[in-house]
């Protein structure tokens, strides 16, 4: 039973941060990795904050975290607190008028490696005051919370206060390794690819990746051989003879074993969408790598 509330007045931003990372993570072990800091450490600032409100925000479950009724209603004016302190945050960055500083660019993997990397490269040489920090995660990062400045995505963008443009179209083809067109031939697409081996993303991603629903039109009877998350994954498998992927024409050319199969109709090819939010993108440095990703992919439009 939660004691009654005796020390209200030191009540402080990190509390509420920290309950908004465990409020969206549900769980100390998510929370601690999302802060930099130690499940015990996390335990201990929960406690700590629902001792100073005299209340239990979260319900343990053996699955986790979950808000209890005060929880849910915190939650509402800790969000609210937030984003006025992004916003005011974002007001004070976007009053730097020079062109130096940290820029945070985030990408899918295969995407950051294979093509932006060299192309920030250029950035870097012709902007050496400004550092540029290069983030291929799977998970996304956020523009409103500021743990990113610029991102490229394959889609728009859902999320309020953000500014955005369609910057390319990213070509897919179906490929194989010469080694497995050897031994299989080509899929007959006339059977729906019944003795065909496929490679595709996992489970968890397949429903939302327009090459698999592809594949599961043009090449029904075909079976899954290998699954991965990584775009550089599956392409290094289709190399190495596991079956028929579609990928990223780019990527796809940086696998000399791989060859092009022709298809009854083209693999879809992918939206390439930057977005950044409309105050850090006021700040100099910001702009400039916005507008210098966008010119450099004019190529893909």
């Amino acid at each position: 039973m939660p004691q009654k509330p005796t020390d209200l007045a030191a009540i402080e931003w990190e509390d509420l941060r920290y309950f908004l990372h465990l409020a969206r993570e549900k769980s100390l072990s998510g929370a601690a990795r999302k802060l930099g800091t130690t499940q015990p450490t996390m335990s201990r600032r929960l406690e700590l904050f629902e001792s100073k409100l005299g209340a239990i925000l979260f319900d343990r479950l053996p699955s986790g975290l979950r808000l209890s009724d005060t929880g849910r209603q915190i939650l509402d004016y800790a969000e609210r607190m937030e984003d006025a302190a992004l916003a005011a945050q974002r007001i004070a960055v976007g009053s730097s008028a020079g062109l130096t500083g940290t820029v945070r660019v985030t990408s899918p993997e295969w995407l950051g490696a294979r093509i932006l990397s060299p192309l920030l490269a250029k950035f870097c040489a012709a902007h050496p005051t400004v550092t540029v920090e290069l983030v291929t995660d799977a998970e996304a990062l956020s523009l409103t919370r500021r743990e990113i400045d610029v991102a490229l995505r394959f889609g728009r963008f859902q999320q309020d206060g953000l500014m955005q443009r369609k910057i390319g179209s990213i070509p897919f083809e179906l490929y194989a390794a010469a080694a497995y067109l050897k031994a299989k031939g080509p899929p007959d697409f006339s059977d729906g690819g019944a003795d065909a081996a496929l490679i595709t993303m996992n489970a968890a991603l397949a429903e939302s990746v327009a090459e698999t629903k592809w594949l599961r039109r043009y090449l029904p009877q075909a079976h899954v051989g290998f699954c991965s998350n990584s775009r550089d994954g599956q392409a290094a498998a289709a190399a190495a003879g596991a079956g028929l992927v579609c990928l990223p024409t780019r990527l796809a050319s940086a696998y000399p074993a791989l060859r092009s199969i022709k298809t009854p109709a083209p693999v879809p090819s992918r939206e390439l969408w930057l977005g950044f939010h409309r105050d850090t993108g006021k700040v100099r440095r910001v702009r400039a790598v916005v507008d210098f990703i966008a010119g450099e992919f004019r190529q893909f439009a």
